[in-house]
């Protein structure tokens, strides 16, 4: 159950740890836990996306930490904003809040003052036309966030379609209808725990 992104790394780190244990014997034994804690770190379970049509998962793992209504800069709405802290020993699997289509990818745009504190905002839109915005900002821990799904391309609900090493905070902008069940401090799962509900 390790993220595609650690298994190389993993593979090697406990190869070098069987080498060094055939050559030096048991006093290597203490690496073995930075094996283990590395595997744990990359880790990446199954979950059990819930059956509801006009539901909307949570993105990622972490604590609400801000729920309000917004301005969405990207789709120039008013928006419910629900707002990500991730946690860094987390699972860092990014996941699709809903099924849908990938309208639009925006990059860090340094030069604009709405933008410059994100480094990765993907625009997604639903059958129905409903418009969820999911803006990574940037200044992670390690500032290297990685989005596998396309412009174009359709997605399932609960999907993971990114990986974000050591967490970053996560900006949700639903339609200005959209209810939610959450509040400030709760803690989510991505891909189980729902953050939201279209109304229509």
């Amino acid at each position: 159950m390790i993220a595609q992104e650690g298994r190389l790394p993993s593979f090697f780190l406990g190869l070098a740890v069987i080498v060094l244990h055939i050559f030096l014997g048991l006093v290597v034994w203490p690496l073995w836990g930075i094996v283990v804690a590395f595997a744990w770190l990359y880790r990446d379970p199954v979950r059990k996306i819930p059956a509801m049509p006009l539901g909307l998962v949570s993105p990622v793992d972490g604590k609400v930490v801000e729920l309000e209504n917004k301005y969405d800069p990207f789709l120039k709405r008013e928006s419910l904003c629900i707002s990500i802290q991730m946690h860094w020993y987390g699972v860092f699997s990014l996941r699709a809040v809903t099924e849908g289509k990938i309208m639009q990818h925006w990059l860090h745009q340094p030069d604009d003052p709405q933008t410059s504190h994100l480094q990765h905002v993907i625009w997604l839109q639903t059958d129905e036309l409903d418009d969820v915005v999911v803006a990574l900002h940037a200044g992670g821990r390690f500032n290297r966030m990685h989005c596998y799904a396309n412009a174009g391309e359709r997605i399932g609900q609960g999907k993971r379609c990114g990986f974000i090493p050591f967490g970053t905070r996560i900006d949700v902008y639903l339609p200005k209808q959209a209810r939610s069940p959450l509040s400030v401090g709760d803690t989510v799962t991505g891909g189980t725990d729902i953050i939201g509900e279209f109304v229509h």
